[in-house]
């Protein structure tokens, strides 16, 4: 058997023997367009594309790129992309020293090699014989890729250097190629890391959160009257606020960046919207003896949104105005509607420190803050207002940021259009139901963590409820068993069997069917919300519970 350096000298002199066609440059010039167009599609489709390109123009039987692969320690040639009579061996590994690849990345070098297969034991056994084969080794910067290759199976197919320059146009693209495509996928990968990590410490976060704020909630009423220890626990209750607000954005910059943001669209009350927002900012507003005027919201603005998501839009812009405006400055809230009533204008206006030419463009991106807003000790993680560029967005409506520079002042104008439908006698705009008297009630609370489970018990029974709790599901189906309970806030990571396995056991006892269940769980992923509602579940809250939601959600039972 010739050995592959006679084989490789072999080719090379037969290839100068043999006469070559005219140069193909119409027919490479149209490849090369489909492959520049193939670059922005995924990794594998650019690579069929090449080989695909790599047959036509060689008038080829097979043709293939083996791309360089490290297992245990020992380097493999992968078929990733596989076209013609051979195609069915896609994914064919093939060790280093047994492939005409490695040869050719090793002498750096074009390979013609004429019945290979005495050679080259890996090219025996396939579909077809291999009578030629000629091999264009891909490298990028001196590192070796692999290689691109063609194969003739009939005696009236023979390579020339027509081919190999052919093969070496596509060569050169592929190393380019690649490389763009593995800093794409690098870079992709890098990401989707990180808005997992993001998503799992968010959790991990909000979970503790919960049971220190009942905690909070509750110390406050066991000290009213004690005005030094309410003013530390009321510090205490804000900046766990702080914290579950950055929290959410982080949440919420995930959602963003994997288009998982959902809008629960009913009419609402933008009179109501703003008042909320501006509460959320009252005490920044009094602590830095800054004045907030509100123009256009005498007279109410029905529209079509998401109640929650618009109070966070503006809850946004002006706590934003609040942090970076002077102690003793001016804030305006401003709304007109405009368009012969068929969009609303929604201005916040301050006479702070502007942002700098340069970077009006990029605040709107994901973890971009201005130099100014750098520089502040509070200055944020540079989400919020990505996020409410994309409520805007979600809302059919836009949303612009002004500033004359640094010292000047900003004005951010929100444009939503006013789109309503018929009201329902006696629906509130507000989806919030917290000023409806709250029932005594009997609960069942359920949770494995200890802490979770008696400050919010504490909290509850404060509120004049009956609360019973139970720490895994076998023990509030137990308890189900023996008192019957009007509410059940159940966790849905429970140790013996989860929330949706309990709510459905619940479901199925037709004494207990009417019970109202309240889903409690770290995850606010829509899939996790449709998923419990299909278990049974009646309401879904997200961890850390927010007592004034749950008590919303209490009040508005039967």
């Amino acid at each position: 058997m010739a050995t592959p350096l006679t084989v490789v000298n072999a080719g090379a002199a037969e290839l100068r023997l043999r006469p070559s066609r005219a140069p193909e440059y119409a027919r490479e010039s149209r490849a090369l367009v489909r492959l520049a167009r193939a670059q922005t599609g995924p990794r594998d489709a650019l690579l069929q594309t090449i080989v695909d390109a790599a047959l036509e123009l060689c008038c080829a039987g097979s043709a293939g790129i083996s791309l360089v692969e490290e297992l245990d320690g020992n380097r493999y040639f992968r078929w990733l992309a596989v076209a013609g009579q051979v195609a069915g061996l896609r994914g064919k590994l093939t060790a280093w020293r047994d492939c005409p690849c490695g040869i050719a990345l090793e002498m750096q070098e074009s390979l013609l090699l004429v019945d290979p297969m005495q050679t080259f034991d890996a090219l025996c056994g396939g579909p077809v014989p291999v009578t030629e084969g000629l091999v264009v080794p891909i490298e990028t910067d001196g590192a070796p890729l692999g290689a691109i290759w063609v194969m003739s199976h009939a005696d009236s197919c023979r390579f020339e250097r027509e081919d190999v320059r052919l093969l070496s146009s596509l060569s050169a693209v592929a190393g380019s190629a690649l490389t763009l495509a593995n800093a794409r996928d690098e870079k992709a990968n890098d990401s989707r890391q990180r808005d997992e990590f993001i998503a799992m410490l968010s959790h991990e976060l909000l979970g503790p959160m919960g049971p220190i704020d009942n905690a909070v909630t509750a110390a406050r009423s066991y000290c009213a009257g004690n005005e030094n220890a309410e003013a530390l626990l009321g510090i205490a209750q804000r900046q766990i606020l702080r914290l579950r607000t950055l929290m959410d954005d982080l949440l919420d910059a995930v959602r963003l960046q994997h288009g998982k943001l959902r809008l629960d669209i009913r009419n609402v009350s933008l009179k109501e919207i703003a008042a909320d927002a501006m509460a959320s900012v009252h005490e920044g507003l009094v602590k830095r003896q800054q004045t907030l005027t509100v123009a256009g919201l005498d007279k109410d603005i029905t529209l079509q949104g998401d109640y929650v998501r618009l109070s966070q839009v503006i809850a946004n812009l002006l706590s934003n105005s609040v942090r970076y405006t002077p102690a003793g400055g001016h804030i305006q809230l401003n709304a007109m509607c405009e368009n012969d009533g068929n969009t609303v204008t929604i201005a916040v206006w301050d006479n702070g420190k502007g942002i700098p030419s340069e970077d009006l463009s990029s605040v709107c991106n994901l973890f971009v803050q201005s130099r100014a807003s750098a520089k502040e000790a509070s200055g944020g993680l540079g989400i919020g207002l990505a996020v409410v560029k994309r409520i805007v967005e979600l809302h059919h409506g836009a949303l612009d940021i002004a500033s004359a520079g640094a010292g000047k002042g900003t004005t951010v104008t929100v444009r939503l259009p006013i789109r309503c439908e018929p009201t329902a006698a006696g629906d509130d705009n507000s989806g919030s139901n917290a000023a409806q008297a709250v029932k005594t009630i009997h609960i069942l609370l359920v949770d494995d963590c200890e802490d979770a489970l008696r400050s919010l018990s504490t909290v509850l029974a404060l509120d004049g409820h009956s609360v019973e709790t139970a720490d895994c599901g076998e023990t509030a189906l137990s308890r189900l068993a023996s008192r019957k309970p009007d509410v059940v806030i159940l966790d849905i990571g429970l140790p013996d069997m989860d929330g949706y396995e309990v709510a459905r056991a619940i479901r199925q006892d037709e004494a207990l069917k009417d019970i109202f269940l309240v889903a409690l769980s770290g995850y606010a992923d829509e899939t996790d919300r449709m998923r419990a509602i299909a278990a049974g579940f009646n309401a879904y809250m997200t961890k850390p519970l927010s007592i004034g939601t749950l008590r919303a959600v209490l009040a508005g039972w039967k």
